[in-house]
């Protein structure tokens, strides 16, 4: 299975883009690290998928298929709480995590590298899908630079405020050839239109 990393400032339509990939999988994992589970379950209004929250810091559960990290200091909780759903989950899974920059608030690029690194093998391990993201801008081009290098998929929202807003994408690295690699997108209600040759090959990506 494929890792996709998705990178763009806050208001570029990341969370919507996340949206609209998880309808395409029978099962979602998602990890929040910059919202709570339940902040996050009314964002999606739905109850069948699995939050692990590093956010809220409690001992607390707010639904049966929430599993909430105590201390997210510690990624190694973080990746058995990930590992426990994996393994209990049956059917084709995919594996949000939301998003990196949340984890680098606390972590310096070594740590949380490690944790990548450990990730993306037990999703490998589990033939899961992964997706994650960054908050483009928010970190020094070194940390952004080594994080884009882990992935063989990079893709990049866009957003320009003129007279009107406008929102791009952009396929940074690709496992095969796209053109174009940047094309305008649009958010309407409840959805977010991308040019069909870049979300088809994002979620061939992640079903490969």
């Amino acid at each position: 299975m494929g890792e996709v990393l998705i990178s763009g400032s806050p208001g570029t339509g990341k969370t919507m883009l996340l949206l609209k990939i998880m309808k395409e999988f029978e099962n979602v994992i998602w990890v929040t690290t910059t919202r709570s589970a339940r902040a996050l379950r009314k964002l999606l209004k739905s109850n069948d998928v699995w939050i692990v929250d590093t956010h809220t810091w409690a001992h607390v559960k707010f639904h049966p298929r929430d599993i909430v990290i105590s201390n997210p200091l510690n990624l190694n909780e973080v990746n058995l709480g990930i590992s426990r759903i994996l393994d209990s989950v049956r059917g084709r899974v995919i594996v949000i995590l939301d998003s990196l920059s949340g984890l680098l608030l606390y972590h310096n690029l070594q740590r949380v590298v490690h944790f990548l690194r450990s990730a993306l093998v037990k999703l490998e391990e589990k033939n899961a899908p992964g997706i994650f993201t960054l908050v483009k801008n928010a970190h020094d081009i070194q940390t952004e630079t080594s994080l884009y290098a882990i992935f063989p998929s990079v893709i990049e929202l866009l957003r320009e405020d003129d007279s009107e807003t406008r929102r791009y994408i952009r396929v940074v690295k690709a496992l095969e050839y796209l053109e174009p690699s940047f094309a305008e997108i649009r958010i309407v209600k409840d959805d977010i239109i991308v040019p069909e040759h870049i979300m088809d090959y994002i979620i061939r990506t992640l079903k490969s």
